[in-house]
């Protein structure tokens, strides 16, 4: 105890202003023991706080410590007097784990649900009847599983290994098999499968050098015999290369389609491919490869590419005619009326151009903004609500959630907030949400408000979190608290423990090796990826990254923007013959998720803006001339409206 306590007086000194009680500060230390399995320690802090309401997260995390040791009556226990919590299922699925890992088979079966998650799990599931004699239909049942075109765990080695044994593997399954790993390009499954055939057909050697050396041999395919093998190998990886490469395809395709019998669907697909990525490259051909298109491939995908290749090349006239003829449902978004308007401002048609402006100019978002600033307007804002109802009685998940959320158990947190969140009606659940802002659960209260459709709720989905830190750090990096703020809601929506497919993490979403340089520039200690969490650590690396960027950049928002989401070399790849003016420059990036990521950030800056300086700046403030193959940077659509701040209304 003496330990626990010399711990508590060291924190003291180190918590921020949302300090931890002496409480709660004992708990994360006795939970911290109990994950070692410090039985002494847990029965310490529960005897001198028996009714905390976390208590059962101890025996939780004992239990866990203890899984090797396969708990199984105590887990049953747990959950008899846990019968609401949400670490029944994580405490199952640990002990089916620990059963599958340490080959016990019977009681693996028995707790074994589905193979809908884990591969190796349902690798263990198929073992294990494997063991106990339970075969009927397995030699169906693996071979099912096995019959992928990607690599498999190791844990399925010893079933695939007893099921080849029983005489099951053929070369008719690895030849079917092969074509699965040729169809996702898994070169290296292909080969493994190969040297198990006891002949290998002729067609074996294009694949796999279709795979290692896919240019060269769609050359040489076209000496091949017009088969059907042959056209499904080379229909693939053109397919497949259509996209990446489409110039070289272009050309390369007409030859084939002229050597091969190809279905008209496969040509339509490769057709379509070949002109929608030679679109995104501004490639010459593009408008010609569309315009051979069949009516029918004309979709919205096309139909919006063909008017970024027109604003690409300053074609006014083909972008209006090519948005004019846009089907309705298109027509109408809010994108494709900014730019008719554009386009009718640009041929003459002005009456038309101040129309669309001046009804778009009620909309609260990127393309609103933008027309209000071609129209001199003030921005509208109306805003939106419902009454909450009192919550009587707090669901117990809820309270647990709030509890573990103060003590920055956030994953655990989540777990029973959803629990929970599942009691209350509707109204309390807007009720719910102004609990968790007063909590500082911001992420919560933007998804409650998105759940709830009031997307016009703007001091609840936009709240102004950490509003003394990032003032602080965005004066010191000389950055607007406006534009920090604007990244961190479209990057994580506050959450502070959020992972993205790419390993980014925390409220500003950085990569571990930028981590390790931010912090090595700014003398900060930085020790692993979970520290990335921490909000005001996150804040500072965040923060300063974003002046690095503004320093590359030229101070040119749009060019922070985008190299920090599609990276530095792309932004700098963008800065050469494309369009200068702002609003076409956006619009034409290649990337669809850059692109909307921008809109987004825009429009989150603006909304920001009003929030904290009730006039905000016109969006254009932010939209200045690109600085294409060197030109100078200057003010867009011109000076006078882009230092201009702009009043804000509500006109229903």
């Amino acid at each position: 105890m003496l330990r626990a306590c010399a711990i508590i007086l060291c924190l003291l000194f180190t918590v921020n202003a949302n300090a931890l009680t002496l409480e709660q500060l004992a708990f994360k230390t006795a939970y911290k023991d109990a994950l070692k399995g410090n039985e002494k320690i847990v029965e310490a802090f529960k005897k001198g706080k028996p009714s905390y309401r976390l208590n059962h997260y101890l025996d939780y995390a004992l239990l866990k410590a203890a899984m090797k040791n396969l708990p199984e009556t105590a887990i049953e226990d747990f959950i008899k007097q846990n019968k609401k919590s949400p670490l029944n299922d994580l405490l199952n699925n640990m002990l089916t784990y620990e059963l599958g890992k340490q080959g016990q088979w019977q009681k693996y079966l028995a707790r074994y649900k589905n193979n809908k998650g884990s591969q190796t799990k349902h690798c263990w599931y198929l073992h294990a009847r494997i063991e106990t004699a339970d075969v009927k239909g397995l030699p169906q049942a693996i071979q099912d599983f096995w019959m992928s075109g990607l690599s498999l765990p190791d844990a399925c080695n010893p079933v695939f290994k007893w099921w080849e044994k029983q005489g099951h593997l053929s070369d008719k399954l690895l030849i079917k098999r092969f074509k699965l790993a040729y169809k996702v390009n898994n070169a290296s499954t292909a080969r493994y499968l190969v040297t198990k055939m006891k002949k290998r057909q002729a067609w074996i050697k294009h694949a796999l050098s279709l795979m290692e050396q896919p240019n060269k041999t769609l050359k040489k395919s076209l000496q091949w015999q017009d088969n059907k093998i042959n056209r499904e190998l080379v229909y693939l990886k053109v397919k497949s290369l259509s996209s990446k490469q489409p110039d070289t395809m272009y050309m390369l395709w007409k030859a084939l389609k002229k050597h091969y019998n190809f279905t008209v669907k496969e040509k339509a697909t490769v057709d379509r491919n070949i002109a929608l990525f030679a679109a995104t490259d501004y490639l010459p051909f593009t408008i010609k490869a569309m315009n051979d298109l069949a009516p029918a491939q004309h979709d919205a995908q096309i139909n919006a590419w063909k008017v970024r290749y027109y604003l690409y090349k300053g074609r006014w006239k083909s972008a209006y005619k090519a948005i004019k003829s846009m089907p309705a449902f298109q027509l109408q978004k809010d994108r494709w009326q900014y730019w008719l308007a554009r386009a009718s401002a640009k041929t003459k048609h002005q009456k038309k151009a101040k129309e669309i402006f001046v009804k778009l100019a009620k909309k609260s978002n990127y393309y609103g903004f933008l027309a209000a600033d071609h129209m001199r307007m003030p921005y509208q804002f109306c805003s939106q609500d419902i009454t909450g109802t009192p919550i009587t009685k707090m669901p117990e998940n809820l309270e647990n959630a709030f509890e573990l959320f103060a003590l920055d158990m956030i994953t655990l947190a989540r777990k029973e907030w959803i629990a929970g969140y599942r009691e209350l009606s509707t109204t309390q659940r807007r009720t719910l949400a102004d609990i968790a802002y007063k909590k500082g659960w911001y992420n919560k209260v933007t998804a409650i408000m998105g759940a709830l459709n009031l997307w016009r709720n703007y001091e609840m989905r936009y709240p102004l979190a950490y509003k003394k830190e990032i003032a602080q750090l965005a004066k010191k990096h000389q950055l607007q608290p406006q534009w920090v703020m604007s990244i961190i809601t479209q990057e994580s929506a506050w959450q502070t423990d959020a992972i993205s497919r790419a390993d980014a993490r925390g409220l500003m979403q950085l990569i571990d090796p930028t981590a390790k340089r931010l912090s090595k520039k700014l003398g900060l200690k930085y020790s692993s990826k979970q520290q990335l969490h921490q909000a005001y650590f996150n804040l500072q690396l965040g923060t300063f990254y974003q002046r690095e960027l503004f320093n590359r950049f030229e101070e040119h928002p749009l060019l922070a923007l985008s190299s920090y989401n599609a990276g530095e070399t792309k932004a700098n790849h963008w800065l050469q013959g494309f369009p200068a003016s702002p609003d076409i420059w956006a619009e034409t990036i290649p990337y669809r998720e850059t692109r909307d990521y921008m809109v987004k950030i825009l429009t989150n800056v603006t909304i920001y803006d009003w929030l904290i300086n009730k006039t905000p700046k016109r969006i254009s403030y932010w939209l200045p001339t690109l600085p294409v193959d060197g030109k100078t940077i200057k003010a867009w659509p011109n000076k006078k409206v882009s230092e201009q701040t702009t009043t804000v209304r509500c006109v229903q």
